[in-house]
């Protein structure tokens, strides 16, 4: 494939705002591409770990190699990247800098960076599809909701603006927003209610230190009772000098509201906008950390939303190739 062979890109850093640099790693072409993808990793994981596990690796061309597959290597760009405190990305200095809400930010920062039309000024818009797995589907979340919220504000500006200059045209604000066209939000954590229960597990392993918590590491319970459940565990991917403050601040995060998402799924505002299409894959299979009821109230809110529910390894290897026709479908618009 051109892409494994020619379009993959070793280790890259990426300055998103002054001091924080994070640590990207790119697949596809990096101009031109019809679709742009952010993903973003779990609590402790890596990028690394994820091309380990091979769950949800849809950057990576499927063994049955064809003309349909070069294509999409072609049109698509895909930016993974470590989250603050994690890999070779900026450390963590207080809990408050590895937040949900803040890495949310991140993520979009990210995308604005490597977003060759908003680079460019081109007229051709270029799709943008946000992911991420646990964390990194809560960065997602995040990163649609401070996107829409920019737009409000711009374009209550730009409002305020054209009534000032008595509806001069020439000072309208036109701006691409809301930018985001499709989310892709895999093994969905533990949020609201549930999180209660999750927040006393981290704050245990955050007693027990970096140390202990590498060594308790296990498999996903995904792979019990299958040919792969002898693997060993991932390592962890969280920085030791960032442990303790990017644990504390998976403690403290939540998600917004379930009436707030409803809103952001459905993408009332700006209300000529037509709303992200959204992705959701998680399982039922005895992972208190990324419960199926996550999964299930996401779908009560977003009825549009694609949401399956694997229980079995066999259903979760077919998931990347489920993503790769999600971002053709959005591609396609």
């Amino acid at each position: 494939s051109l892409w494994s062979r020619q379009s993959f890109r070793a280790m890259g850093r990426e300055t998103i705002f002054p001091g924080v640099e994070l640590e990207t790693q790119e697949h596809g072409p990096s101009e031109g591409a019809d679709v742009l993808v952010v993903w973003g990793h779990g609590l402790c994981g890596s990028m690394g770990g994820e091309d380990e596990e091979r769950l949800w690796d849809f950057w990576r061309p499927p063994a049955d190699d064809d003309d349909e597959s070069e294509q999409f290597e072609n049109s698509t760009h895909v930016v993974r990247y470590s989250a603050r405190g994690h890999g070779a990305s900026r450390p963590c200095s207080s809990a408050d800098e590895g937040t949900w809400e803040v890495l949310g930010e991140d993520m979009l920062a990210l995308a604005r960076n490597k977003r060759w039309c908003q680079k460019h000024e081109s007229d051709r818009k270029q799709k943008l599809i946000l992911g991420g797995a646990s964390m990194g589907s809560a960065s997602a979340v995040f990163a649609l909701r401070r996107a829409l919220l920019q737009a409000k504000d711009t374009e209550s500006r730009a409002r305020t603006e054209t009534a000032t200059t008595n509806g001069d045209s020439h000072h309208q604000h036109n701006v691409a927003y809301p930018e985001i066209d499709g989310l892709i939000l895999v093994i969905v954590p533990t949020f609201h209610e549930a999180r209660a229960k999750r927040r006393t597990q981290i704050e245990k392993a955050i007693a027990r230190g970096f140390h202990a918590t590498a060594a308790r590491r296990k498999r996903r319970p995904i792979f019990r009772n299958t040919d792969r459940e002898d693997e060993p565990a991932t390592p962890l991917g969280v920085r030791e000098d960032s442990f303790q403050h990017v644990m504390t601040a998976s403690a403290k995060s939540d998600l917004p509201s379930l009436e707030e998402m409803a809103r952001l799924f459905a993408r009332e505002v700006p209300e000529s906008k037509a709303p992200p299409r959204i992705l959701i894959l998680c399982w039922d299979c005895g992972d208190a950390t990324h419960p199926a009821s996550s999964a299930e109230s996401l779908r009560e809110i977003a009825p549009s939303a694609n949401v399956e529910i694997a229980t079995t390894l066999q259903e979760v290897n077919s998931w990347g190739g489920k993503i790769r026709s999600f971002i053709d479908e959005v591609k396609r618009g």
